[in-house]
């Protein structure tokens, strides 16, 4: 295992235990059926940042817009996602709007494709291939029309104006107070679509990377070695501020007990 972990950077690592990386390979937009739960098992350190945002969609002024678009803009690995996951699952959301929609979009930004993602999502079944965009787009409007809907677009990469133009004019026949939370690594792609200031998310205090370091690193352990947590603290400095990567660095040492194997890992 030491061996595997110590072939990795921080950087690899991201790219190595990324899910969202993995679905930018893999190329494909996929929905969430309706009722489901999207949680982070004990996210630490976005609360605040979590009720920024729930403040910001469920304000007054998103409630006399048409359409609200709110990017999440941040590197791989700083927890857009969990934080996105967070928002969609908050009281007040679950709430304000009706019905909420979760949609992995990656690099696929295609429109036939988004907008039947949305239609399966909403409707929590598959709609197999046979339909054309015009009746798609007709079935989601239909779908939309006058409901105060709440949409998350996870993982976007489109730096196209026309096409996000071309999805956005489909969704704009919700009520009034809508909105979409598009998570992004791309600034570009955060003014192309937001309606709102993006989000800019900062990276992890240290005490909060520990915290999910040791969660993985030390887990259903009644006795922990100090030396390993003193070795440990000194490996999460290595993070950056990344969750991922004290996730990963976690998961990684999770069983092994020799010291000497964690001062490698915090000395490679």
């Amino acid at each position: 295992m030491v061996a595997r972990v110590s072939d990795f950077g921080i950087s690899k690592l991201l790219t190595a235990y990324d899910p969202v990386a993995l679905t930018k390979t893999l190329g494909t937009i996929g929905y969430m059926a309706p009722g489901f739960v999207l949680t982070e098992p004990e996210p630490y350190g976005r609360d605040k940042e979590k009720n920024k945002i729930v403040k910001i969609l469920t304000n007054k002024v998103c409630d006399v817009q048409e359409l609200s678009v709110l990017p999440i803009l941040g590197m791989g690995g700083l927890g857009k996602t969990t934080l996105a996951q967070m928002v969609f699952n908050d009281k007040r959301v679950i709430e304000h709007f009706d019905p909420k929609i979760w949609i992995c979009v990656s690099e696929d930004f295609d429109e036939k494709k988004l907008i039947k993602a949305i239609v399966e999502s909403m409707e929590g079944k598959p709609l197999g291939d046979g339909m054309d965009l015009a009746p798609l787009q007709k079935k989601l409007q239909d779908m939309l029309n006058g409901k105060r809907y709440f949409l998350v677009l996870d993982d976007v990469w489109n730096e196209n104006q026309e096409k996000w133009d071309k999805i956005k004019a489909v969704l704009k026949v919700g009520a009034r107070g809508a909105s979409v939370l598009a998570t992004t690594r791309l600034k570009r792609v955060g003014s192309i679509m937001g309606t709102l200031q993006p989000y800019e998310l900062s990276n992890l205090s240290q005490e909060d990377c520990w915290l999910l370091f040791m969660k993985r690193a030390f887990e259903n352990q009644e006795k922990i070695n100090p030396n390993l947590v003193a070795i440990g603290k000194e490996i999460v400095k290595r993070s950056g501020g990344v969750p991922l990567a004290a996730k990963t660095l976690g998961g990684l040492l999770r069983f092994e007990e020799q010291e000497r194997e964690w001062e490698h890992i915090r000395d490679c």
